[in-house]
């Protein structure tokens, strides 16, 4: 499959076609290991196997497992790169924000 435009949804989403454009959810996203997304990408969790041409900004996690490839900037507060992933870009890291320990006067 091949979409050209943007992509958005509320939902979880896998993508294992072609893709040109933007995509955008709410949720998680996966890069399927047979995928090409030439497009900027803004999700709340995103897993890549597969290639993405474009930045990638996350709230939360992101995941280039072995077969990832990305070329662009990312942003995202926690990320995994594992042994033969590719990544060509700069990374930006927000600080994960902490928990403030909640004290009970007697």
């Amino acid at each position: 499959m091949k979409i050209e435009g943007e992509l958005k949804s509320n939902g979880n989403i896998r993508i294992d076609g072609f893709i040109t454009g933007k995509v955008h959810t709410s949720q998680d996203l996966e890069v399927g290991p047979n995928a090409q997304i030439d497009a900027d990408i803004i999700a709340n969790n995103a897993v890549v196997l597969g290639i993405v041409k474009g930045n990638i900004t996350v709230k939360n996690s992101l995941q280039i497992l072995e077969t990832g490839k990305v070329l662009g900037n990312i942003s995202c507060t926690s990320l995994g790169i594992r042994e033969g992933a590719y990544l060509n870009g700069a990374c930006r890291m927000q600080e994960p924000k902490k928990e403030v320990p909640v004290t009970i006067e007697e």
